[in-house]
């Protein structure tokens, strides 16, 4: 089985044409050209014409993907960025509530009229109106896109949004939509476990709480928690299984190919669900038409198929990890070994392929994660029994057994969490020549493994010098400090998700002091995951004006980690390495703006050069502070590049010679405002923003300035 993978040469073949297709100078008359080469070889080597036309095929496509980016991104950039764009779109999933917003995902729409072929995310901050039976929605809002690239659209009103059309009764949507009907008045008595049952028999994960997300993360299993492909190849195991039990294996073959249309049509086209039933169909196909074939071709032809319907899947982590898992199994196992042999040795193989990638596309690590898969694979599939059986009949009893079972699965994500961590993110050259090596070694499976260990170990590998960095986490602030092994981390910007990967792609695993200038969102966002996930040896804070929901958190976490909290009085100090840290906080509230002028100013001492780190003060604390500013080499400009801060007394105080402002790419309060980009070049200061050179590393040494944009050339020394 190992050895005879025929398909596996064109799959090869059109990914490669696929990833680098778009890069070449002319990548039309290069797919025409090895169109004609495939037709010439396919007479007398019909494999390599296969392998050629693969790649024509590749390329081609390649080329569609990126003008129809290009064309939608022109077409988006030409809507007035002041007015209000009129958005419809087909409704394959319903809303799903993330912290103080909605969100709502459509994979295709049109907007003013314009079809778009990207992914919309909706977002409200209200609270939407239910979507019954609807078909399509209607909704009004700013189209933007944002620092990851996606297409998001924010919707002011719930009078903004209409739902419009409504599902046939004979749509399989429809009667999941009914199904989640019959499960919503249990949620307020039991709320996880109608999550729970949602989630895995209906691949509804809207109601599941980030809490129980993060559990199956560190656990490694969180491929379990959604009706993805793991759910519909056991209910077709079953299926077939059942049929076959009862002496119909033409039947079990039909039951199988019916139930691989109608599953996505049940759930929703999502990319894991069209995975696992494209293979499925596959498969019953060949047996229905009688054509066996190996199980490494079906993984190879399944591949293929998708990359052909998706080509975009071919960078999507979900894909990645679902083929590189499959394919360690099928390839780096020996199928002649004993079965518990080949159980370990699976296990090892798919650990070995998978960690690289959620290293490369989640920071991510979890070793345990295979082994929690497979123990945790019956227990799941007892969970999917008891959610069905909760949409049949939903009650009491079922509910409780429904808990019961959670509760057995974390406490098994729990053993596995110590396991589970972030690291830095291999290089994707050696990700894909890892993969590449390992290919060519699969006869030999020990190389092939250690080939795939080659990218962890990288990502162990020390990185960088004593640095100041202003993270680039969007329209937020996150500053970290390092210098002679000690680490400071200044606010933490407004998501985890951005800026937990951003530490661990710089080794940061200990930081010795979180500074919180202030509460905001922007600021305190990501800051209790970071006490919660790292090792912190203390936070600091101001107490004047420290409330809201995000201060709760990073109190609470504070608690549960035993982190010790400092209250910042002005002019507190500290010693890290050769650093030396101040804090300066203005002697009273102001009326205006009281939240960000009571920002913590800090300032930095690393060898001869000075850092003035603002937080978001304004015009009011700088004038009560301006006095006691000493010139200062690099300063982080003031609320994020607006209007309000950063004034005359500040800037003739400090004379900065660098200046850098941290704001998101297209934020909706036009930051950096033109009157301080103007104020700053007037004194012919050196600017740099997060918006356009995304992270910026100032490197302090030797009493030398090393400016290290992300997105940039020069590297301009002072």
């Amino acid at each position: 089985m190992r050895n005879d993978t025929p398909a596996a040469i064109p799959l090869i073949a059109y990914a490669a044409a696929l990833a680098c297709g778009a890069s070449l100078a002319q990548p039309r008359l290069s797919a025409w050209g090895l169109a004609l080469v495939a037709v010439l070889v396919g007479l007398r080597r019909p494999r390599a014409a296969m392998a050629i036309l693969a790649a024509a095929g590749g390329i081609a496509m390649s080329l569609r993907l990126a003008h129809t980016r290009q064309d939608d991104r022109r077409a988006l950039a030409a809507f007035d960025r002041d007015r209000f764009v009129v958005v419809e779109a087909p409704l394959d999933h319903g809303w799903s509530r993330r912290e103080a917003s909605s969100l709502l995902r459509v994979g295709r729409f049109r907007a003013n009229g314009r079809p778009f072929a990207q992914q919309l995310l909706i977002y409200t901050r209200s609270t939407p109106p239910p979507i019954g039976n609807a078909a399509t929605i209607r909704a009004e809002g700013f189209v933007r896109i944002n620092e990851r690239g996606d297409f998001v659209m924010t919707i002011k009103s719930p009078r903004l949004i209409s739902y419009g059309g409504e599902l046939s009764p004979w749509s399989p949507a429809r009667w999941n939509r009914a199904l989640a009907a019959r499960l919503a008045p249990h949620a307020v008595a039991w709320p996880e476990e109608v999550a729970l049952a949602e989630a895995l028999a209906l691949g509804r994960g809207e109601r599941l709480d980030d809490g129980m997300r993060d559990e199956y993360r560190q656990g490694g299993t969180y491929h379990l928690l959604v009706f993805s492909g793991m759910q519909i190849a056991l209910a077709a195991a079953a299926i077939a299984w059942l049929l076959r039990w009862l002496h119909a294996p033409r039947t079990s073959d039909w039951s199988l190919l019916a139930f691989a249309l109608l599953a996505p049509a049940f759930i929703g086209p999502t990319a894991s669900v069209m995975r696992a039933s494209t293979a499925i169909g596959l498969y019953a196909l060949s047996r229905i038409l009688k054509r066996p074939t190996s199980i490494g071709n079906l993984w190879c032809v399944s591949a293929l198929i998708r990359l052909v319907v998706a080509p975009a899947e071919l960078t999507d982590a979900g894909f990645q990890l679902t083929y590189a898992g499959a394919g360690a199994l099928l390839f780096l196992t020996n199928p002649k070994s004993r079965r518990h042999v080949r159980i370990v040795t699976g296990a090892v193989a798919a650990e070995a392929a998978i960690t690289p990638l959620t290293l490369f596309h989640f920071h991510q690590y979890a070793i345990a994660g295979s082994v929690s898969t497979i123990l945790m694979s019956p227990i799941i599939f007892a969970m999917l029994l008891v959610a069905v059986a909760a949409c049949a009949f939903p009650c009491d009893p079922i509910f409780a057994a429904m808990h019961l079972l959670s509760a057995v699965c974390s406490m098994m994500n729990g053993a596995a969490a110590p396991l589970s961590g972030f690291l830095a993110r291999p290089p994707a050259l050696i990700v894909i020549g890892a993969f590449a090596a390992a290919w060519l070694l699969r006869r030999r499976p020990a190389l092939a493994v250690a080939a795939l260990l080659v990218p962890s170990i990288v990502a162990l590998w020390p990185r960088g010098g004593p640095a100041l960095t202003f993270l680039d986490v969007g329209q937020g602030d996150a500053i970290l400090v390092r210098d002679s092994g000690r680490v400071l981390l200044v606010d933490g910007g407004p998501s985890d998700d951005v800026l937990l990967p951003l530490l661990a792609d710089r080794g940061v695993r200990h930081i010795d002091v979180v500074l919180l200038t202030h509460a905001h969102p922007d600021h305190c966002g990501a800051l209790p995951a970071v006490v919660r996930r790292l090792d912190v040896g203390e936070v600091w804070i101001a107490p004047r004006r420290f409330r809201g929901r995000c201060a709760e958190e990073l109190l609470a976490a504070c608690s549960e980690r035993a982190t010790p909290i400092h209250l910042v009085r002005d002019g507190d100090a500290r010693t890290l390495g050769a650093m030396r840290m101040t804090a300066l906080l203005a002697g009273r509230t102001f009326k205006r703006s009281p939240e960000n002028n009571s920002s913590i100013v800090l300032r930095l001492q690393i060898e001869r050069r000075r850092v003035l780190l603002t937080g978001d003060v304004e015009r009011d604390a700088e004038s009560a502070l301006a006095e006691r500013v000493a010139r200062a080499d690099v300063l982080k400009v003031g609320h994020h590049g607006s209007r309000t801060s950063t004034t005359a007394p500040l800037l003739a105080a400090a004379a900065p010679r660098v200046a850098v402002i941290s704001c998101g790419r297209s934020n909706l309060f036009g930051h950096p405002h033109a009157e301080v980009l103007a104020a700053l070049e007037r004194r012919r200061v050196r600017i740099w923003r997060t918006d356009r050179s995304g992270s910026v590393e100032i490197a302090l040494n030797n009493g030398r300035i090393a400016v290290r944009p992300q997105i940039d050339t020069p590297l301009p020394r002072f």
